[in-house]
């Protein structure tokens, strides 16, 4: 067994102009923009994607017992966009398995007609550092944003990529898919709302999606996904007076 996908109707993405995806990661930063995302439009459950490598954790999920998977969800924005949002509670816990997961959403990108892929995720970085990094894997789409006016990193993330979210946007080009990273910098708390808040705003600029994500809907989300996690912090809310944990995948 693989990586299976269990749609909740017709197999198939449905149109969109957009895939946003992230998984917990360094301040999960790019999963909180997605989770909030989905609770503050009336998003769409379309699919699940399972895979026997993903962290062993059945959750609850609106009072049922649910596996390890990704979520896609479609979501109708305020401009009369949709994007599909993809994210979960962790990734594959080994490189093949991080890898199928990648080709498996790639292929769904491709068959879909998908115009472009987004990964969202967070960088480490010192205190007081607040840049966020658009990166490219491939000269046609570096060129288009940067005509566009659109700000290309060629130096950052300058150690690349790990995981899940490095492989769907190195793999990308050849499944004809056009994708690109935002690395937004943080220090690294278990959940950084500050840099999940400037992560928002800068896609929604930079793509024209006309999102509206105030931060202190953010951080409901953030308090909500912090029950899930080992971690005790939020960056700009002060929850407990022990140490902040790693988070997931720091």
């Amino acid at each position: 067994m693989s990586t299976s996908i269990h749609w909740t109707d017709d197999a198939g993405l449905p149109e969109h102009q957009l895939i946003l995806a992230a998984v917990p990661g360094v301040g999960n930063v790019g999963k909180l923009v997605i989770d909030t995302l989905n609770e503050q439009h009336e998003s769409t459950l379309v699919a699940r994607i399972l895979h026997p490598d993903l962290p062993p954790h059945s959750i609850l999920e609106d009072g049922l017992l649910s596996p390890p998977h990704l979520s896609l969800h479609t979501v109708p924005l305020d401009n009369d966009q949709t994007v599909i949002t993809v994210t979960g509670n962790g990734q594959p816990m080994t490189p093949r398995g991080q890898h199928e997961l990648a080709e498996t959403l790639l292929e769904l990108a491709e068959n879909s007609g998908t115009s472009l892929l987004i990964v969202l995720a967070g960088l480490s970085a010192k205190p007081g550092d607040d840049a966020i990094h658009l990166t490219c894997s491939s000269k046609d789409l570096q060129s288009s944003l940067n005509e566009r006016g659109i700000s290309v990193s060629t130096e950052q993330p300058s150690g690349g990529m790990l995981g899940l979210a490095g492989l769907l946007v190195s793999l990308a080009p050849l499944h004809g898919v056009s994708s690109a990273a935002y690395s937004a910098e943080t220090v690294g708390t278990s959940i950084d709302v500050v840099a999940a808040d400037r992560l928002a705003q800068r896609i929604s600029s930079d793509l024209d999606l006309g999102l509206n994500l105030p931060i202190d809907n953010t951080r409901e989300t953030a308090a909500r996904l912090l029950s899930m996690m080992e971690g005790k912090e939020i960056a700009g809310i002060d929850l407990s007076d022990e140490d902040s944990g790693s988070g997931f995948y720091a």
